[in-house]
């Protein structure tokens, strides 16, 4: 019953924090997400444009951006197994990494430039698993990530908050700080 209690009062308060920030918590798959604790998979302090938009396939993924892009770290965004290390050439994600969290989630980062893991590796938030790139169907440097529950891409929630959708949302990253 405390558990219950206590994940009730979890999910209002990230709920009311979200809201206040101008982005709503919509699902509790978003609830399940914070309990994981997605960190934004940057370097400590760099600052990204994570952009959501209704023709993005799959719809629920964001595209990280920044002028200076090309080569940056990704890091892990949260503690996991790498289950997919992939390279596609110049169509759909091409080089991208699957990493397996427990419960049924799953992140998928795209169009990276170069790999720094390999499948069944043990990843960190602290992990660099690759650099940002321009691969596969991409039109320009940045990274393509999606979180699934289940195989389904849900709504992405970085530090406890929720991404905007659909538009832009300025994220620092927390990570390895």
């Amino acid at each position: 019953m405390a558990t219950k209690t206590a994940s009730r009062v979890f999910a209002g308060l990230a709920a009311g924090a979200a809201i206040m920030a101008g982005t709503a918590v919509p699902a509790s798959a978003d609830v399940q997400a914070q309990a994981i604790n997605f960190r934004t998979p940057f370097d400590c302090g760099q600052v990204w444009n994570a952009n959501t938009r209704t023709n993005h396939n799959p719809q629920n993924s964001v595209d990280f951006q920044r002028s200076d892009a090309l080569g940056k770290n990704v890091h892990a965004s949260a503690s996991g197994k790498v289950t997919t290390v992939r390279d596609l050439g110049g169509t759909s994600y091409g080089k991208y990494i699957v990493i397996d969290h427990g419960s049924g989630w799953t992140t998928l980062y795209a169009h990276l430039n170069s790999f720094n893991t390999s499948v069944g590796a043990s990843v960190t938030t602290s992990s660099i698993i690759g650099k940002v790139g321009s691969t596969g169907g991409s039109t320009g440097p940045h990274l393509h990530y999606e979180q699934r529950a289940s195989g389904v891409v849900k709504r992405v929630v970085l530090n406890g908050l929720a991404i905007k959708y659909f538009g832009n949302t300025t994220v620092t990253s927390s990570t390895g700080c």
